[in-house]
């Protein structure tokens, strides 16, 4: 592998908001990523909440721009807007696979912590997807998750430097 990439995007799902079409919806989209990706040596993590997709796509520059590509001819979802897009030297997601993180209270007292009323991606902060990655890589991994204080200060308030720690604890 010449380029390694990060693309991180999020989307809006076109599925009903029943419960169970949307689930059945994300099994599908997992099955069909697993059997890509692993030919195409792609990892990543798929998250879905409040109707939005966000989903990590790492590999080769060029395996994952065809797969980006593919990906937002989907009709399961509509306005794919990329969020990231960065060489990486190392990926946070190892194997070949694409994980899914189901609905986790974690996400949602960070959300909360950082003064988001709901998940929508396409409104979140560079630090904040940085944040969910580094959430998802640890949960990926078994680790354990740092907790969030109530009153530490929000990252969307410029707090960055100091959240780090936070990060990497």
């Amino acid at each position: 592998m010449n380029h390694l990439i990060r693309l991180v995007y999020a989307s809006r799902s076109t599925q009903a908001s029943q419960r169970g079409s949307v689930e059945s919806s994300i099994g599908s989209i997992l099955a069909q990523s697993r059997r890509n990706n692993q030919k195409d040596q792609i990892g990543g993590v798929l998250f879905f909440g409040d109707g939005y997709f966000f989903q990590c796509l790492e590999g080769e520059e060029s395996q994952v721009l065809q797969t980006y590509a593919r990906i937002t001819r989907d009709s399961r979802h509509t306005g794919a807007t990329i969020l990231q897009n960065k060489p990486i030297t190392k990926r946070l997601f190892n194997d070949w696979s694409m994980k899914y993180v189901p609905t986790a209270t974690e996400v949602q007292a960070l959300l909360k912590r950082e003064g988001y009323r709901r998940f929508v991606p396409l409104e979140f902060s560079l630090p904040m997807i940085e944040m969910l990655l580094d959430y998802f890589q640890r949960a990926q991994a078994g680790e354990a998750l740092p907790t969030i204080a109530a009153n530490e200060e929000p990252v969307r308030k410029g707090f960055w430097n100091r959240m780090t720690g936070w990060l990497r604890a």
